[in-house]
């Protein structure tokens, strides 16, 4: 069960180095290297390539930014000429056996706060219909399809309002109040499954609010960021001329709603205002505001890649850097190459931004979930180990190991690594992975013939009423077979 690709890591392992990310917001530049690697290539034909493709920091609204060194020289860079997103596509050939790859960039940013305290309603001018961006930004395109069901909600909520700004201020509340937070799975994302659902994670509440704004005639669209600590995120933006681009974080904002769909703590969302910049304990403040402490890396949906001379295209749904997990579709391609290849990602920021060995160690835990997929079970566990050191309270790297041994017939190292999972910490998204860990004891306790124990688990999952990528259809059916041996 892969993690998902989009985390509002809200309460996440926030507070590791929260501090010197705030720290980092003060200063005028932070220094920043993204690194991708690909490890023990194993050729598989007789034209092995690697193809890769990232997405840089963007030039943005409330973001400064700069790029340095490319490494290795791209194939291309393509930029969106609209949202400003720039693609980097690497290509490397004449592969070895054994070969170990990486790819980085350098990078320096500054974060603002965005405010719309300067925003008059009575202010908001006529769109230019004609101009390219709100062509772009008012049509039905793939995961923001605007249904025959959105557009009669959207008049519903609007209801005899003309003002662009009114009218995208009460689908903010409405999305705000009525759509449920839960990870999706892949085959669940887009409008057309989440909004038949009222649920989803920062994207899918993101997206829905853009197809219902551009349901009432209000250009709309995505904007994709990486948390300095870890982990992405998701706001939507609505066009309000004079004013431009106006951000409008759907996701956060349910956070700041007592008993809300968004699991939170008073203690826990006050600190998570700290790290982020947030100025006011009120789902209000995240319409028309935005804090500095992000790192804005894609802007809109379905950005086309072409290299004509290779006959490749690409349409990217979306990406946070990297490839693998966090792109629709995946960034990297093997060709020629075997699916045992693996490999990962980090950020590394600061002083140490080009310590390869440390870049290493934060990608430990992508790379194990690659080498789990490709049934690398011994190499997976290495780097699980890994991961789980530089980590060791965070619940994901747990599971990772489990996983692992598992893999190997590992069964009681399994179980242990699941116990402290289920000890660990893993912010707003820990009832998803209390419930994969809790599928996986059912799995060890029933390979031992705990039959008791493995029931109990199966139980507790499907008492969570937790479903993330069919976790309540395995624990029934799990179950099931349990309760046969039992008889």
């Amino acid at each position: 069960m892969p993690r998902t690709h989009y985390v509002v890591a809200f309460i996440v392992l926030t507070l590791l180095g929260a501090a010197a990310v705030v720290q980092a917001a003060e200063a005028e530049m932070t220094l920043g290297r993204f690194w991708s690697f690909v490890d023990d290539v194993q050729v598989a034909g007789d034209a092995p390539e690697v193809r890769m493709w990232v997405s840089l920091p963007v030039e943005h609204r409330g973001q400064k930014v700069e790029i340095g060194e490319i490494y290795p020289e791209p194939a291309a860079v393509v930029e969106d000429p609209l949202g400003k997103t720039k693609i980097v596509f690497w290509r490397q050939t004449d592969l070895k056996d054994g070969d170990d790859l990486y790819f980085y960039y350098d990078f320096a940013y500054a974060g603002e706060l965005v405010s719309g305290a300067d925003i008059d309603p009575e202010n908001i001018e006529p769109y230019d219909e004609a101009s390219p961006e709100y062509q772009r930004y008012m049509r039905s395109e793939p995961w923001i399809e605007i249904t025959d069901a959105v557009r009669a909600k959207a008049r519903e909520i609007v209801g005899d309002e003309t003002n662009s700004y009114r009218k995208a201020k009460k689908i903010f509340d409405w999305v705000v109040y009525e759509i449920r937070y839960e990870f999706p799975d892949m085959e669940s994302r887009g409008v057309a499954r989440s909004f038949a659902r009222l649920a989803g994670d920062c994207a899918e509440f993101s997206i829905i609010f853009c197809a219902m704004c551009r349901a009432e005639g209000i250009p709309a669209r995505t904007v994709t960021a990486c948390w300095p600590w870890g982990g992405g995120h998701q706001w939507a933006e609505v066009l309000l001329p004079p004013y431009g681009w106006v951000p409008a974080d759907t996701s956060v904002a349910a956070m700041f709603i007592p008993g809300g769909s968004v699991p939170a703590t008073e203690d826990s969302r006050h600190r998570f205002m700290e790290v982020t910049g947030i100025l006011e304990d009120d789902p209000e403040w995240l319409f028309g505001n935005l804090y500095p402490n992000r790192l804005i890396v894609f802007v809109g949906n379905n950005l086309p890649f072409k290299y004509p001379d290779l006959g490749i295209a690409k349409n990217f749904r979306c990406m946070q850097p990297g490839g693998f997990m966090d792109s629709y579709p995946p960034g990297v391609e093997y060709v020629d190459v075997s699916a045992k290849t693996v490999g990962g990602s980090a950020y590394v920021f600061g002083e140490q931004r080009d310590d390869e060995v440390l870049a290493r160690k934060m990608a430990s835990s992508t790379a194990a979930d690659r080498c789990l997929a490709a049934g690398e079970y011994g190499k997976a566990e290495e780097l699980a180990l890994v991961a789980v050191e530089r980590a060791p309270r965070a619940e994901d790297n747990w599971l990772l190991l489990a996983r692992a041994y598992l893999g190997q017939d590992k069964v009681d190292d399994a179980i242990d690594a699941l116990r402290k999972g289920l000890a660990a910490q893993a912010g707003s998204i820990k009832p998803i992975m209390d419930a994969q860990c809790r599928n996986l004891l059912g799995v060890c306790y029933q390979k031992k013939g705990d039959l008791e124990a493995a029931r109990d688990e199966f139980l507790r999952v499907m008492e969570s009423g937790i479903d993330y990528e069919g976790s309540l259809d395995f624990a029934e059916a799990r179950l099931e077979e349990v309760m046969l041996e039992l008889e």
